[in-house]
Parts: structure tokens; C-alpha cells; sequence
């Protein structure tokens, strides 16, 4: 949907629903969905580095501030309204959804900066359940809408920060921080470099007129993916105490690297060691991206992307035959520079590195030769890199209809 349509529903939506008041703004705030290209969940876990960007995609809120520290939301893609007061908000796993934008309230009000109240409408594009970021997407809205109405708004970096918390915190869920950065950092037609130390952005341009990265969900999520996530990070934290027998001074996998690496991993089981790989060099193809991205080297870049998703399935060991066979379709097909799978891994969507002027031909033939072998129809989806979440124009009168 275009994202001016999407405005305009949710603005519309929101008069319908609350009434218009001239004397209170509407706000309206846009975040896009998010795209992994390289890192991701595992190097996160070892303080490294990411490389990213915001597709297509949409989740809009339009917002108001109220006096009566009440808190009315309102989604559009669940037809779903929760009331909640802000002095007592709480998770409530009856609220579904809703939790998102309260938990970002309950900690915005946390700060010190005040909403007294606040009512919205949450409208979205967003394909739920194929690696898109869309709890991302709503919390980082919520939360931008929330430093428009408040008082002495965060600085970005806080904000995604704190977008971590209600994952991590008021749903209890695991949660990461290079998402909600990708959906506040991202920049149009841009990557987006996270070190997750820092949170300090570093962009380099992609040439979205002759290349597109193109999402494929695999439609397959295996039960056991998030206990084997577990055990991949567990795992980490037990090769840090053992690489500082060898390198004393590492502070976290993330500064592992050189001829002390060499030399210390010889000392590791051959498992473990594979394991361990993937996180280091990892890190070190986010940065070789930046350089080749920098030349324009997308032929390079694509072989990068493929070489990160080899080692996902080599040394990490988190495909699956769904995803191996996708990836065997995906790359076979004329245009195809590249792919690599995103999320933690065990099912979920690939992304792939596409020449504009074969993507409608990609798509097409990906789709029907993955339905044929393994009688799934993917979803798919064309991207280009967006902004990120940003206050958009009103489209509509801010007067409700007499």
C-alpha cells in the first residue's frame, strides 16, 4: 500500500474514532519494516556489528495527547481497541498486540517526560510473521510519537534503546536492538551500519534504481528455533571464558580477530570452533561491505551475502531443507547476485540481492519453482531502502466530518 494511503487511513480512523480537535494536533508518525542484510541476532550477541536497512513496508500511528492520564489504542489491522490508565499499565497477554505501544508508553512515562495522556490509531502495511520487524516498526512509532507529545524528547539512540526494553522487559520476549535502530536510523536509498556499542550510524549509498533486495519467506518455522538460538548464544558466552585463555584482554567475541585468533582457535573442539567462526567473520564482512558498496561493487557485494548465508548453514548450522532448497532457487535464477537468510534462523525469509531489470522475472520464477518442490507458495516482496521513522504530513482535514 502506498504510504500516503496508509496516512490517510489511519488519520481518517483516528477523526472517526476520537473526533477532531483543532485545538490538539494530530500527529502522525511512518516507520518502515526492517531489513537484515548482514549480522543480525548472533553478532548482536557478541557487541558486533550489523548491516541493515528499511523496506517497503509501513507501520503508521496518528497520536494526541489527552489531560486525564488515560491511554485509548486503537489497531487497524486487528480491528482491536484496549483502554488502559497510565498509573497502572502492566503487561496483560489479553491485550495481544497492544502491548507494544503501552510498554513503550510505561517506559516513555518512566523518563520523566509526561504524556498525561495519550490516544492513537496504529494502522499497518506490514506482512506479519516473515522477519519484517513489525513489533519493531510499532514500538519505534509509538515511541517518536510519544517524544512529539511529550516533553524534552530522547535522543535517537535512547529511543531505540528503550524500544529494546519492552520486548526484553515488559513482554519478557528476548529482543534486540538492531531492529528498532534499522527502523529509526534507516536512511533512504542507504544502508545502515550497526555497532552495537556505539549505536553510532555509518551509512553507505545502494543504488536502488538498478538493484532491489528482494524478501522470500520460506513459509516454514521449525519448532525447535528458539531453543537452538539459545544454545548458539549460549554457546558464545562459553567460547569467550575460553578464548581468554588465549587472548586475556578480549572484552566480547566482537573483538576477536587477527593472528591471536588464529593461533587460539587451533586450542578449540572443531564444533565449537565452526560455531565461533561464523560470529568473527561475521563481523569482519559487515565492514568489508561497507568498502565494496563504497565502489560500487554489488557483484562483490552479492558474493558477500551469499558467503554470510553459507556460513549460517555451515558453521552455525540454523537452516533448514526449506530454506536450503529456496536458497538453491533463489540463486539459480538469472539477476540473482546473492542471498542470505534473515533471522535466527530454522525457517523465516531470505533476502536477495536483485538487478532491477530482472526482478519481475525473479520473482515469478522463484515463486512457481519453490511452490513446485516443496508445494509452498512464498511470499514476496520488492524493496528499495526507505527512510526511517519520521513525522509525515496530514492528508486529510484535521476536522471530523459534520
Amino acid at each position: 500500500m502506498p504510504l500516503e494511503d496508509l496516512v490517510k487511513k489511519a488519520q481518517a480512523t483516528f477523526l472517526h474514532q476520537y473526533g477532531g480537535d483543532p485545538g490538539r494536533k494530530v500527529t502522525l508518525v511512518a516507520a518502515p519494516s526492517r531489513l537484515t542484510l548482514l549480522g543480525g541476532e548472533y553478532t548482536e550477541a557478541v557487541d558486533g556489528f550489523s548491516l541493515l536497512a528499511a523496506g517497503n513496508h509501513s507501520v503508521v500511528v496518528a497520536a494526541q495527547r489527552r489531560g486525564d492520564k488515560a491511554a485509548f489504542i486503537h489497531s487497524l489491522t486487528y480491528d482491536e481497541k484496549i483502554k488502559a490508565s497510565l498509573a497502572t499499565l502492566r503487561f496483560d497477554r489479553a491485550d495481544g498486540w497492544a502491548n507494544y505501544p503501552k510498554g513503550v508508553i510505561y517506559f516513555y512515562e518512566r523518563t520523566g517526560r509526561k504524556l498525561e495522556g495519550v490516544q492513537m490509531v496504529v494502522a499497518s502495511d506490514m506482512p506479519e510473521g516473515v522477519g519484517l520487524g513489525t513489533s519493531a516498526a510499532i514500538t519505534v512509532a509509538t515511541a517518536a510519537a510519544c517524544n512529539i507529545l511529550g516533553t524534552h524528547p530522547l535522543d535517537d539512540a535512547t529511543l531505540v534503546k528503550l524500544c529494546q526494553r519492552v520486548e526484553s522487559q515488559f513482554l519478557s520476549l528476548k529482543g534486540d536492538h538492531f531492529s528498532p535502530y534499522a527502523v529509526k536510523f534507516a536512511k533512504k536509498d542507504h544502508l545502515v551500519l550497526f555497532d552495537a556499542r556505539t549505536f553510532k550510524p555509518e551509512y553507505v549509498s545502494f543504488d536502488s534504481q538498478n538493484y532491489k533486495l528482494v524478501t522470500v519467506d520460506s513459509g516454514v518455522r521449525k519448532k525447535e528455533r528458539e531453543e537452538e538460538f539459545k544454545k548458539r548464544l549460549d554457546l558464545f558466552a562459553q567460547l569467550l571464558t575460553e578464548i581468554r585463555k588465549y587472548v586475556p584482554k578480549v572484552v566480547s567475541l566482537r573483538d576477536v580477530g587477527g593472528e591471536a585468533y588464529e593461533t587460539a582457535r587451533k586450542n578449540i573442539d572443531i564444533i565449537q570452533r565452526k560455531r565461533l567462526d561464523h560470529v568473527v567473520y561475521e563481523n569482519q564482512r559487515v565492514k568489508r561491505a561497507k568498502d565494496l558498496l563504497a565502489k560500487g561493487d554489488y557483484e562483490g557485494f552479492g558474493k558477500l551475502l551469499s558467503e554470510s548465508h553459507d556460513s549460517l548453514a555451515d558453521k552455525l548450522k540454523v537452516t533448514c531443507q526449506e530454506v536450503d532448497i529456496l536458497t538453491r532457487v533463489a540463486r539459480g535464477q538469472p539477476g540473482c547476485l546473492g542471498s542470505r537468510m534473515m533471522g535466527v534462523g530454522w525457517g523465516g525469509s531470505l533476502v536477495c540481492l536483485v538487478r532491477a531489470a530482472e526482478t519481475p522475472a525473479f520473482v515469478d520464477r522463484v515463486r512457481g519453482e519453490y511452490k513446485k518442490q516443496v508445494n509452498i507458495s512464498p511470499q514476496i516482496y520488492v524493496n528499495e531502502p526507505q527512510e526511517g521513522a519520521r513525522e509525515v504530513e496530514a492528508v486529510v482535514s484535521t476536522l471530523a466530518p459534520s
